[in-house]
């Protein structure tokens, strides 16, 4: 049975699972992904071997960003089901031995939330102070702050000649955490989700809380609304919260260095379990499109795997539902993208920490490459394209970079057959053409398929303490091919070795470890450890003893 007060930290010793609601499995044949489908696929996700899913937000929402802007924190979207439905949910999940894990959106509301509709009527009214508010200077906005989804981060309110300020969209208003009313209201849905089963919850956008409150022009936009001086007391106050329902909490901290990150995390007196870091894929360079560079992500990883060594914990993941797809980004889509998904999963999937695996993921699932904007769903994506537009940009440079960075790519529906799968009516969004080959039935099938890889690797994980506790240790091998690294816990360990490249590399394995036994690969290349050849996209992995 599930109890977490007698396992507080189960999350150490798991894997998890991200679930996108809409995504996931349409029950009802309306074109968009339901709670009744989720626990229809509740056998599937648990043949995987995984621990816990996370679920994207499902509340109650006007869905101008996909649910993460809630109008009611204790209701949920009638096209994903009903409360009876969650609560029928978390039982299946429960009885499958499975966790779950709610996103919560605590840095801002709808602006159909009851508390923003109050808000707006007048500065008298006991939910003003609820959200952010700043008088027009010069007949114009507040000062210079901006929105991450582009503009200006404030929009004007008639009824009481105020601005009111929004990190992201105009319809997302963003709560005032300076007031404590605030959080005694969202201590009482976490609460109140707690008494429901829900086992933890993963904070969407948790380094804002904090505005810059000289509410000044500023050059740095990071320096007004992201990690700000002050934020701790806000975290803190939300700690004794999860721990008091004994909560699993990984935060979603972009921009905060691992130095940071140290106090956020560490195990006896840190806010959250984990957190999600973005420093290995260029998270706030969101339309860049660029070759990834494995010196780098050797570098970017390595720091935070050492950063948080015998002080914190560190949430493992490549893909989630607002990043591209993995083979994609990282790997090669093409011809090697079944090697290349097997390379990318053992390359992250063992180093020290608890890994996540987004849906669709685990089969090696691609960007789906829309060549039309109305192909496209996602609200920063049509924003992107006009502003680009706008500034002279061509369609298909613009088309070109969404293709490669777009949210929406990590949102087309899952794959389970040949036909879709997904819903006998028009998706809500297109699926990814793919479907025909890269699809679960397909690789259920095959001992070789990516997800056969990822399944074995999920049992490796989960059954050597060495992989849980055992230190990290980078092999520099200052290239842009290979990452190379071990987990070692006494004379014992693992060495991992993945090309990470389309051309052929070379590795020599030193006569430092002993009684190498080859656990899994995903090469029929038979190696001799002292003058390995490795082929594009290979990856080895080693059990040896230490002299």
């Amino acid at each position: 049975m599930i109890n977490n007060q007698q396992n507080p930290t189960w999350w150490r010793n798991a894997v998890g699972y991200q679930i996108y609601p809409k995504s996931f499995y349409d029950s009802n044949n309306d074109g968009i992904g339901d709670l009744p489908g989720i626990i229809e696929k509740i056998p599937y996700i648990k043949s995987l071997g995984v621990n816990f899913v996370w679920l994207s937000p499902f509340f109650a929402s006007p869905n101008v960003d996909n649910g993460y802007d809630v109008s009611d924190y204790e209701d949920i979207d009638p096209q994903y089901g009903t409360l009876d439905d969650t609560f029928n949910m978390i039982q299946q999940f429960h009885q499958n031995d499975i966790r779950v894990v709610f996103d919560l959106v605590i840095n801002h509301t709808s602006d159909q939330h009851h508390w923003f509709q109050e808000a707006k009527k007048s500065v008298d009214n006991p939910y003003h102070d609820f959200y952010i508010w700043r008088k027009p200077v010069a007949e114009k906005e507040p000062n210079n702050w901006v929105s991450l989804f582009g503009g200006s981060a404030w929009t004007y309110n008639p009824a009481t000649d105020e601005y009111y300020y929004h990190l992201f969209a105009k319809q997302q208003p963003d709560l005032n955490w300076e007031n404590p009313k605030v959080h005694e209201a969202v201590k009482q849905i976490i609460d109140w989700w707690a008494k429901h089963g829900v086992d933890g919850f993963r904070l969407d956008a948790i380094s804002h809380l904090k505005k810059n409150q000289s509410f000044a022009d500023v050059q740095d936009q990071e320096a007004a609304m992201n990690n700000v001086p002050g934020i701790d007391k806000f975290l803190s106050e939300l700690s004794a919260d999860f721990k008091h329902d004994h909560l699993m909490t990984v935060g979603e901290a972009g921009g905060v260095p691992v130095t940071r990150a140290q106090e956020w995390v560490n195990s006896k007196t840190g806010y959250f379990d984990m957190i999600f870091q973005f420093d290995h894929v260029s998270f706030w360079e969101k339309f860049t499109v660029g070759q990834i560079d494995v010196a780098m992500l050797r570098k970017a990883l390595t720091n935070w795997q050492n950063g948080l060594e015998g002080i914190g914990w560190n949430a493992l993941f490549l893909e989630n539902h607002d990043l591209p797809r993995a083979v994609s980004y990282f790997g090669n889509d093409g011809n090697l993208r079944q090697q290349s998904a097997m390379a990318l999963a053992m390359m992250y999937f063992l180093m020290k920490g608890t890994p996540f695996i987004y849906q669709g993921q685990e089969l090696g699932m691609s960007n789906v490459d829309f060549d039309n904007i109305d192909q496209y769903r996602d609200l920063d994506s049509k924003r992107f394209y006009q502003e680009e537009l706008a500034k002279g940009a061509t369609k298909d440079e613009t088309l070109f970079k969404l293709q490669k960075k777009s949210r929406d790519n990590a949102r087309t529906p899952m794959q389970w057959t040949s036909t879709g799968g997904f819903s006998n009516h028009q998706p809500w969004i297109e699926m990814n053409p793919n479907h025909r080959t890269v699809n679960v039935a397909n690789e259920q099938a095959d001992p070789q398929s990516v997800l056969s890889f990822y399944k074995r690797l999920i049992a490796l994980r989960l059954s050597d303490p060495i992989l849980l506790t055992g230190k990290y240790h980078l092999i520099d091998t200052h290239d842009h091919q290979l990452y190379v690294y071990v987990r070692e816990s006494g004379h014992q360990g693992y060495l991992i070795i993945t090309n990470l490249s389309d051309t052929p590399a070379s590795y020599q394995i030193t006569s430092d470890y002993r009684n190498l036994e080859l656990i899994l690969t995903n090469s029929s290349a038979e190696q001799n450890p002292a003058t390995m050849k490795l082929q594009p996209w290979s990856a080895y992995l080693y059990k040896y003893e230490r002299k």
